[in-house]
């Protein structure tokens, strides 16, 4: 039957030329329409190389060229009548159908026909002048992509199926990964999918398993991945036309791009989403903006932090910067700008520092002697007072220029020495040639040490074993520094000359309204024990130490009696002068409602070491506590 038909003619429908075989037809599209050609024969599309310009016209205008679904009977059906116009027959069952593996099939033609009628409704009959009757129209597809580069695939992000139509692949999308309650088969997913994360191509979410994100992108990405309704021929008619009049689509979805062409090119569009597996957010400008301000704040934040810190170590000597020689120099030169030194004091008290740093013998600048009978005598006569229990001789020891907010447990530690060198027993162990005050001979057993000679001492405790934490904690090093001591270095520097003492901790109050009963408790109990020889206390609280020297018990109440280093010799000549002696005492007297810190610490001297494992077992200080 195909060699019984007649060439037929055929005429362009772009230029109008008649005439024109199969192979001639295609030639002049070819050449005069397509090849260089500067804008499309279809549309306004111009200004693109010949290459783009083949696809786009495979791609937007397949449709003029091979029609697809045209209610047309052809002449190569054996099934035809010869009258080619005979509509008794049943023509849907001849209808064009694009076959897959056709050599001569382009790419995917438009699903809906209707620019194809569109464009050939004003010819007789509504088939225009090649309808029925005429050659085979697939034939007239044109061979346009034959110099293309081959066709890209396009690959499923949640498996490894690809195709070269985006169409198929959304296809294969929502069939075999938006369904959480048909999930596909394991033995067909791949390895690839086996992986420690996957991300999700729409959003920057992660996840495990390919289950939890076929079932991420089900639920929150639904309507992305929804596969389209399908319309009816009326309305994807009236759609068609629609965009050739110029209609705008609903643009992309996930970043809001509108004025798509066509629904293919939309389609391209998303792909690149779906191409993109790092695809994160954009951020605002208000982001970006608050952003920068909180990490601007948390610099500042660290920044403040560090400078308190600093404040912090420089306020308790942990900065290494200063000693006591250079402080005194310092404090000093400021006393006589102040007028409080004249030049002739300056400079003799700079002699006295130089000579008491050199021998390691405190100079008595500072020193009040014979205060602990004036204090006991001043007590007993105040109202009020049932009785005064005081300890044994102690001396004064106020800050000077050199120590001033830094050196009161030196001078505390100092007091303590006063007091003990009176006694013969503790003079022998403080002042022997092994074990007792570094630097200081035995010929000099009436000297008290310098603050430098003390922090040397302390040293040198620490490096046979006394200790071993406190020597980390302020880094191993005391010796011209201004670091602060406590309780714990006075516990070193008596145990490392034999001397026993016990460290009692009141942890905490003891009395609802926040003071500390028991402590006054435990002092009154100390005092009231009848020894020849009773050593102060050393008291320890947070910034501050003192030494409590005696107790004055009333009828209701207990009153500490306290010798603070920050007292100036000044302030403590008062208590030796008749007529001003009892309002000095006011200095001195502590009541509960002034001793309000949270913890204090006390250290208290109760007698002599008697053997060698006695002095190794007080390397490792303990304490008591209280409650």
């Amino acid at each position: 039957m195909d060699a019984q038909r007649p060439d037929s003619n055929h005429s362009c429908e772009i230029c109008g030329l008649e005439g024109l075989s199969d192979e001639s037809l295609r030639s002049h599209m070819t050449n005069n329409h397509l090849e260089g050609a500067a804008t499309c024969p279809f549309c306004d599309l111009g200004d693109i190389t010949p290459k783009e310009m083949l696809i786009h016209v495979n791609s937007a205008h397949l449709d003029y060229l091979t029609p697809d679904n045209e209610s047309i009977s052809f002449i190569d059906d054996d099934d035809v009548d010869d009258s080619p116009y005979d509509n008794t027959k049943d023509h849907s069952s001849h209808t064009y159908a694009s076959k897959p593996n056709q050599s001569n099939s382009i790419v995917e033609p438009c699903a809906s026909s209707s620019a194809f009628s569109g464009h050939f409704s004003g010819l007789t009959g509504g088939w225009g002048e090649h309808g029925p009757g005429s050659p085979l129209r697939k034939k007239l597809a044109l061979q346009l992509n034959t110099d293309t580069s081959p066709v890209q695939l396009l690959q499923c992000p949640l498996c490894q199926f690809t195709n070269v139509s985006a169409s198929v692949l959304e296809e294969h999308v929502n069939r075999e990964h938006l369904d959480p309650l048909s999930p596909s088969p394991v033995e067909v997913r791949s390895e690839a999918l086996v992986e420690k994360s996957l991300d999700c191509p729409l959003c920057i979410e992660k996840f495990i398993s390919s289950t939890d994100l076929e079932r991420h992108v089900n639920f929150s990405h639904q309507d992305i991945l929804s596969p389209q309704k399908p319309m009816a021929n009326n309305e994807a008619s009236s759609s068609g036309r629609g965009r050739r009049n110029g209609s705008i689509n609903d643009g992309c979805p996930l970043c809001k791009m509108a004025n798509f062409a066509c629904d293919r090119d939309l389609a391209l569009h998303l792909e690149d989403h779906y191409k993109r597996s790092d695809t994160t957010p954009d951020l605002s400008s208000d982001q970006l903006l608050a952003r920068a301000v909180e990490q601007q704040e948390k610099d500042n934040r660290r920044l403040q932090e560090q400078k308190e810190f600093d404040m912090l170590r420089a306020q308790y000597g942990m900065d290494n910067q200063g000693n006591f020689k250079e402080q005194s120099l310092t404090n000093m030169q400021r006393a006589v700008c102040s007028g409080e030194l004249t030049i002739t004091d300056y400079y003799e008290r700079q002699m006295e520092l130089r000579m008491a740093e050199n021998c390691g013998i405190d100079d008595q600048s500072s020193c009040t002697k014979g205060i602990i009978q004036k204090i006991h005598t001043l007590s007993s006569m105040s109202k009020n007072v049932v009785r005064t229990y005081v300890c044994s001789r102690v001396d004064h020891y106020a800050s000077t220029y050199g120590d001033k907010g830094w050196g009161c447990g030196y001078r505390n530690m100092q007091m303590m020495i006063s007091c003990l060198m009176h006694h013969t027993k503790y003079n022998d162990l403080m002042y022997r040639e092994d074990g007792g005050l570094l630097g200081i001979s035995a010929n000099q057993r009436h000297a008290v040490p310098s603050i430098s000679r003390l922090q040397k001492h302390i040293e040198w405790a620490w490096s046979i074993g006394f200790d071993a934490q406190g020597c980390d904690q302020l880094g191993r090093k005391l010796y011209n520094t201004r670091k602060w001591i406590g309780a714990t270095e006075m516990m070193t520097l008596l145990a490392s000359m034999r001397i026993c003492c016990e460290l009692i901790d009141f942890h905490r109050p003891t009395s609802s309204d926040g003071s500390h009963p028991q402590l006054f408790n435990w002092i009154l109990q100390y005092f009231q024990k009848t020894d020849d020889f009773k050593p102060p206390l050393y008291l320890q609280h947070q910034g501050h130490s003192r030494t409590v020297v005696g107790i004055e018990v009333l009828p209701n109440s207990l009153n500490l009696l306290v010798l603070d280093p920050s007292h100036a010799p000044r302030q403590m000549a008062q208590l030796c002068d008749t007529g001003t002696g009892m309002n000095a005492m006011r200095m001195i007297r502590k009541g509960s409602g002034t001793m309000r810190a949270r913890q204090y610490q006390l250290v208290s001297v109760t007698g002599f070491m008697q053997s060698e494992q006695e002095f190794q077992r007080s390397k490792t200080l303990t304490s008591t506590r209280i409650p």
